[in-house]
């Protein structure tokens, strides 16, 4: 057997061997691996003082508005000089007089028939008087028959005289006792005739002041400082009782009933009072609005016109105290005084009624308030609010926090910051505690 060939092996694996290990002592050691970094958006948190709002929308209404109904009926004597749709009218201008020729002749009728009435009672009382004095002369008259009845009655019994004296003496006796009967019946009959004598001329006083009143109500005069809404008069023509002549909206103030949301309104409430009612407190809904106020919550209308945002100082009035069917709003009322008043240095045009208005309640500001933006806001499993922070060493930190109401695209944080916190306000990718981060300002810069 040949071994010859196989005598090559041994140096053939020498050299592959010796090879590579001249390679392997030419290659550098192996680099370790860089650690994952994330880029996000941060921003540093600043306390500041926030005001609390809320907002609602509603339509502008006069505070008053007045109807005037004809309480007579006739033909329109006279309206107001340029009274139409729209004019403004002072307190206590005539608007429409009706024809009271009708009604000056009642009065008269009726004066007349007082004056008759009073004459009756008059002479009831004169012909009462000269009863007292009448009745007074019978009953002298009387104790004169009587006192000759019986002077001949002592005479026709001693026999001076005749049985036909006394007859006579007695008859003229017995017809004075009938007269005195007589005008003590008269007199005890006027109590009851003065009576009706009195009522009588009650009663036509009565329709004095009747007449009198409907014609007062000839004359229609405006209540208030206001402007004609609706005129459905003319002159000369004729109405009757109980049509609506004009309406007339008070120029003074207006009113808005904004429709808010009960979550904010309870939010704005907490966040500026900072307490709830008492325990089985009686809420009059129709005292919040003062309640409100003395709290220093203000409210201001704001009008867009043109694409111009004009902006009026407001009341608050009241809480309508009912909560919407449809919308599940509670609606606030609030009051702009002297809505037609324009103002061209500002740029407030007059706030007309139907006007659709925005209604902003301001509570006072809180000071050092920390708010972060809703979407910077996270929930853990548990419902728990945390939010995501670079700390010193810019590394991701989760951290738990207490929240309030929400004030427009921020959420208030009442506990778990204190303000110099740089707030992480995307969201990490992957989301792992103390991962390092590449802080990028919310402004683009690094």
């Amino acid at each position: 057997m040949n071994l010859r060939p196989l005598l090559i092996l041994p140096p053939l694996a020498i050299g592959v061997l010796g090879f590579v290990w001249m390679t392997r002592q030419g290659q550098p050691p192996a680099a370790a691996e860089p650690e994952a970094t994330v880029a996000v958006r941060v921003m540093e948190i600043t306390p500041a003082a926030i005001a609390p709002s809320a907002e609602g929308y509603g339509r502008v209404e006069p505070a008053h508005r007045w109807s005037a109904v004809s309480e007579v009926e006739g033909r329109i004597s006279g309206l107001a000089e340029g009274l139409a749709e729209g004019s403004f009218v002072e307190a206590g201008t005539v608007l429409v007089e009706v024809d009271r020729t009708d009604y000056d002749l009642t009065v008269q009728k009726t004066e007349a028939n007082i004056a008759a009435a009073e004459a009756a009672l008059a002479e009831i009382d004169r012909k009462e008087a000269n009863t007292r004095r009448s009745l007074e002369i019978e009953q002298r008259t009387l104790e004169v028959a009587q006192t000759e009845y019986d002077r001949v009655q002592s005479l026709v019994d001693s026999g001076a005289s005749t049985q036909s004296a006394l007859n006579t003496a007695e008859k003229v006796l017995f017809a004075q006792q009938n007269a005195l009967t007589n005008a003590t019946n008269t007199l005890a009959l006027y109590p009851a005739q003065r009576a009706s004598a009195e009522a009588t001329l009650a009663v036509r006083k009565a329709e004095l002041a009747e007449a009198e009143r409907a014609l007062s109500k000839t004359t229609i005069a405006a209540p208030f400082w206001g402007r004609v809404n609706e005129l459905n008069v003319e002159g000369d023509q004729f109405i009757r009782t109980g049509e609506v002549l004009l309406t007339l909206d008070s120029a003074a103030a207006a009113e808005i009933t904004a429709e808010i949301a009960p979550r904010a309104f309870r939010n704005l409430a907490l966040a500026s009072v900072g307490g709830q009612l008492p325990e089985g407190a009686l809420v009059d809904t129709s005292r919040l609005g003062t309640l409100m106020e003395d709290r220093g919550i203000t409210a201001v209308v704001s009008l867009d016109v043109a694409g111009i945002t004009a902006r009026y100082d407001a009341r608050i009035l009241r809480l309508r105290g009912t909560v919407d069917s449809e919308t599940g709003t509670i609606g606030v009322v609030v009051q702009v005084d002297d809505p037609y008043i324009a103002n061209g240095a500002s740029g407030r045009p007059p706030l007309n009624p139907g006007s659709f208005v925005t209604v902003t309640l301001i509570a006072p500001p809180l000071p050092d308030a920390i708010t972060v933006p809703r979407t910077a806001l996270h929930l853990d499993d548990d419902g728990a609010a945390f939010v995501y922070l670079s700390d010193a060493d810019q590394r991701l930190e989760l951290r738990p926090v207490t929240i309030g109401p929400a004030l427009g695209a921020d959420v208030l944080v009442t506990d778990g910051l204190s303000g110099g916190e740089t707030l992480v306000l995307s969201v990490p990718s992957p989301s792992i505690p103390g991962i390092r981060l590449v802080p990028v300002s919310a402004g683009g810069d690094d």
